[in-house]
């Protein structure tokens, strides 16, 4: 697991593609593959912390 801060999560899901978003009310959860093929989830939580995690 990757710890993002804002302008780092907004630079990579601009390449990505997101297939799903869910929101948690606290947390805006997001899966999808990168512009490589690579699976990941991101959790962006209402502090502006982000955690990012790739299937490689």
């Amino acid at each position: 697991m990757k710890l993002l801060n804002l302008q780092d999560a907004a630079d990579y899901l601009e390449t990505a593609t997101i297939e799903h978003s869910h929101d948690a009310g606290f947390a805006v959860i997001h899966s999808g593959r990168t512009s490589s093929g690579i699976r990941f989830v991101m959790v962006n939580d209402c502090q502006g912390d982000s955690a990012l995690t790739e299937f490689i």
